[in-house]
């Protein structure tokens, strides 16, 4: 295997597939890199004195939220982590970085990167969507000064245990209160959550605690999936109307 011939073919076919314009005093760079629309990464460069700086013009953590990505405390943890592992800065939405001219290669390399390893904070929510969802539950709970008991277990009548992802405490206006935060409520999700419920609710003291399904509706719901809950006398809540007064009081009254 000739791999020298193979490294001179991939960087003359990455070569050819950067163009760029001008835009004022800017520069537009397309690369052949796709972000997560699977749009070609641009970049906007310019030169100030014996600077080069670079801009993504606030395009990557727009698109991140308009693609529902919410930056909660934890994720923009992560997002600061990226950053500095590259040195690129945030000022509001934009993402920067300036370089000396002769480092202009190196760095325009580092920024790419640092923009790729950004937009992968949306794929990776696509395949940890349980854990992102809970993620936003989390962070409303904090928001309405709800403080539950997070990822609990209890026995069901079978013996079977079930996880449940917050408790309420019992409190004058509401029984207790056990939650699933659940990202995509289909057929077969509907049917686990309600078996889980009838071993786990005879369970339980005076069996009258309560389970609310705060349901993604971002996501499609499944056909009838609010009728099954409330034949088995589950509240289930879509997280588009959480903020509604009946829903909030269900929460934390």
């Amino acid at each position: 295997m000739d791999i020298q011939k193979f490294i001179d073919e991939y960087i003359s076919w990455l070569k050819s597939e950067i163009t760029y314009s001008e835009i004022g005093e800017y520069c537009e760079i397309n690369t052949p890199f796709l972000d997560n629309n699977n749009d070609y990464l641009q970049i906007y460069v310019k030169q100030e004195g014996n600077e080069i700086y670079f801009t993504d013009d606030g395009t990557t953590l727009n698109e991140l939220e308009m693609g529902g990505l919410k930056f909660t405390a934890a994720r923009k943890q992560q997002l600061t982590y990226i950053l500095n592992q590259y040195g690129v800065h945030l000022d509001g939405f934009e993402l920067s970085l300036k370089a000396p001219l002769n480092e202009f290669p190196k760095r325009k390399h580092a920024f790419i990167q640092c923009l790729l390893k950004v937009n992968d904070m949306y794929m990776l929510s696509r395949t940890r969507v349980t854990s992102i969802f809970l993620d936003d539950v989390m962070d409303f709970f904090e928001q309405k000064e709800i403080y539950p008991v997070e990822n609990v277990q209890f026995a069901g009548i079978s013996g079977f245990y079930h996880n449940y992802d917050f408790v309420l405490q019992k409190t004058k206006n509401n029984p207790e209160r056990m939650c699933l935060a659940v990202n995509n409520a289909n057929k077969a999700t509907i049917g686990n959550i309600i078996f889980s419920w009838n071993d786990t609710k005879p369970s339980r003291k005076n069996g009258n605690s309560q389970l609310i399904v705060l349901m993604n509706d971002h996501n499609a719901i499944g056909k009838g999936a609010e009728d099954a809950f409330e034949s088995y006398g589950i509240k289930g809540i879509r997280w588009s109307k959480r903020e509604e007064q009946t829903n909030l009081n269900i929460l934390t009254a």
